[in-house]
């Protein structure tokens, strides 16, 4: 090998063996760097560093004019208290108006009364499915009853498919109908409950549904 081999040889020895220091010292800064990371001091330093932050972020939100604003949102708006209501002539807009009740309720209501022919008594809006009998008895002063009854049980002139109520089963509906077909004109309630197939309980809660015009 001539001379000038031999130092090029040399050279690019040299060249692989300054690549390979930085390399070490490349990897060297990799590791310290990931050393600090799991360095709980150093997890501590960011941590109050964030949370300075924040504070601060939160103070200057806070001391915008729009941050003291009330905002009210319709469906989150607590109903109002002070209310009466005619059970008798209420949709049913009116009675999802009132606090406690919904569309659902609403609508049982509805059903319910048209069974019947009209409230009676407030008490009544126990028997809806699903109303609380507590929510009917903290507002039994504003529930006005209006006219009350509106369809009522005709005792001598209702037909078979017109005799129906709530409170009347089928089967004893007909008991009514045989009694009527037997023994004519049922004059009044006294006379009404002389028929002993049907227990004096049914009768009681029917009484402000009865109208006994010939």
């Amino acid at each position: 090998m001539t001379r000038q081999e031999i130092l090029g040889i040399y050279f690019l020895m040299g060249l692989v063996m300054l690549g390979m220091g930085i390399h070490a010292i490349y990897q060297y800064v990799e590791l310290q760097s990931e050393v600090d990371l799991i360095n709980p001091k150093h997890f501590e330093e960011i941590y109050i560093a964030q949370k300075t932050a924040n504070r601060k972020l939160n103070f200057v939100y806070k001391s915008h004019p729009i941050y003291k604003r009330t905002f009210t949102y319709p469906h989150y708006v607590k109903k109002s208290q002070e209310w009466k209501i005619n059970i008798n002539e209420a949709d049913s807009a009116a009675w999802v108006a009132l606090p406690g009740i919904g569309p659902g309720f609403a609508k049982r209501i509805l059903t319910f009364r048209e069974r019947l022919g009209g409230f009676a008594s407030a008490e009544q809006l126990k028997e809806v499915y699903g109303i609380d009998t507590i929510w009917v008895k903290q507002h039994l002063r504003k529930f006005q009853l209006g006219k009350g009854v509106y369809r009522p049980l005709f005792v001598n002139r209702a037909i078979w498919n017109e005799f129906r109520h709530p409170y009347l089963r089928y089967a004893q509906a007909k008991v009514v109908l045989n009694f009527r077909k037997q023994h004519g004109v049922i004059s009044d309630y006294g006379a009404l409950i002389q028929i002993k197939l049907i227990e004096p309980s049914v009768w009681e809660r029917l009484r402000p549904y009865l109208n006994f015009e010939p």
